[in-house]
């Protein structure tokens, strides 16, 4: 008799696996669920195809009343190429569905035959085709980054193995809301400086092109000469036509030189390594690291996942190759029954104070909410640096424009007083 090994959901939200004797996928799969097991994983043992519930239970009309596959995605350059802007409109929905008491599944064919957005509709098609396929909501998010951020699809896994995903998707939509607040924040705080600076840019080319040969013509014919600030003018333009494109290619090739490099093992952690010293971009990235994990590790601990699950499956969201260093060794001694406290300040993977907030946590059996407390401070750190940084741009933005509008009036003014006196000299 055929052989089927399974993964599922038994009461008390625990992952259980096992190997079965049946007939067919129907067969074992009745007999997985008559254990009280809801099956989310089954295959046959000897390599065959995965199959679930879902699919048994909807046959052949999935594949015939769903026709989104990965194939048919948009191209490169399409109008309906995916965005991860479409993660939050489609959490938001799945939200909505699973919180009234419908099942992932049964909430995801809802949304892959109903949702008006035709972006959402192929997006929801495409998650509905692999669930019932038998994988899990998790592997399909990691199937399609294009879509999901990698993150996302850890902190799924942990809400499946639980059998408890509500608290994952508002933590998920909570986190999506704050990062296009923020984005839209920094968009709107940028519009500015650049409107300011395409204005000052064609003004001066206007001037360069337009008004400074007149002048030049009439400077000749009077027998006057060009002014200090027309001349910087002029070598700034005759630089930027003769050697620019030169320059322009040269960071290219610097960039993707670099670009290439970095995707070396050593290359990565060398500038991993520059990132944490650099000024400024240091605190970018070292806060988006740790809000991560701490915000991970705060859902899964505060979901009942186990430590040892937790720690594994929050080094995956860590991105600085040096704080995954960092990161593996506090996680060995936590796993060895030394305190997070202890563990993290030996390896400087967090700054005093929070050291200080874990260690009170375990003292009295908290140690979640203080997860969440520096996932906050954190946060909140790294929303005033990225506004630092992006006044920081604004500034020198306006300075570059005022710069050259400033120059500019000056070769005017003087080019008009220079007329003056060869006119009076005459």
């Amino acid at each position: 008799m055929p052989t089927f090994s399974y993964k599922g959901i038994a009461e008390g939200g625990k992952t259980v696996t096992g190997v079965i004797e049946a007939t067919d996928r129907k067969h074992a799969l009745r007999k997985i669920r008559a254990g009280k097991v809801r099956p989310i994983d089954v295959k046959d043992a000897k390599g065959g195809g995965r199959t679930s519930a879902k699919a048994v239970e909807s046959g052949s009309e999935s594949t015939e009343t769903f026709t989104a596959s990965k194939g048919s995605k948009p191209g490169l350059f399409s109008r309906n190429k995916p965005s991860r802007k479409l993660a939050l409109p489609f959490f938001r929905k799945l939200y909505q569905l699973h919180k009234s008491g419908m099942p992932i599944g049964d909430a995801m064919q809802i949304m892959s035959a109903r949702m008006g957005d035709p972006a959402l509709k192929v997006l929801a098609g495409e998650v509905y085709k692999d669930l019932s396929e038998g994988r899990t909501l998790a592997n399909s998010m990691r199937g399609l980054p294009e879509y999901f951020e990698p993150t996302m699809s850890y902190l799924i896994e942990a809400g499946e193995a639980t059998g408890n995903v509500q608290p994952i998707l508002e933590n998920i939509i909570d986190h999506l809301e704050r990062k296009a607040v923020l984005q839209k924040e920094i968009q709107a705080a940028m519009a500015y400086p650049i409107m300011i600076c395409c204005v000052a840019l064609g003004v001066v080319a206007l001037f360069l092109f337009y008004l400074l040969p007149r002048i030049q013509s009439m400077l000749d014919t009077m027998g006057g000469e060009l002014n200090m600030a027309a001349k910087i003018m002029i070598g700034l333009a005759d630089f930027a036509l003769v050697q620019g494109p030169f320059v322009a290619v040269a960071l290219f090739v610097v960039v993707l030189s670099l670009v290439q490099w970095r995707k070396t093992d050593k290359g990565r952690l060398a500038t991993d390594t520059w990132a944490l010293k650099l000024p400024i971009i240091s605190g970018l990235y070292y806060n988006a690291d740790i809000c991560r994990l701490s915000n991970i590790l705060y859902v899964l601990l505060s979901n009942g996942v186990n430590t040892t699950e937790s720690l594994r499956l929050a080094e995956n969201t860590l991105e600085n190759k040096v704080l995954i260093g960092k990161y593996i060794a506090a996680r060995t001694m936590v796993n060895d029954g030394a305190p997070f406290s202890a563990s993290f300040k030996r390896y400087g993977l967090l700054p005093d104070l929070d050291q200080d907030i874990l260690s009170i946590g375990e003292n009295t059996g908290s140690l979640a909410p203080c997860f969440q407390e520096i996932y906050n401070t954190h946060a909140e750190e790294l929303s005033g640096r990225l506004n630092f940084l992006t006044k920081l741009i604004a500034g020198l933005a306006l300075g570059f424009a005022f710069t050259l509008v400033f120059i500019l009036t000056l070769a005017i003014v003087m080019s008009i007083l220079n007329m003056t006196q060869s006119i009076m000299a005459r």
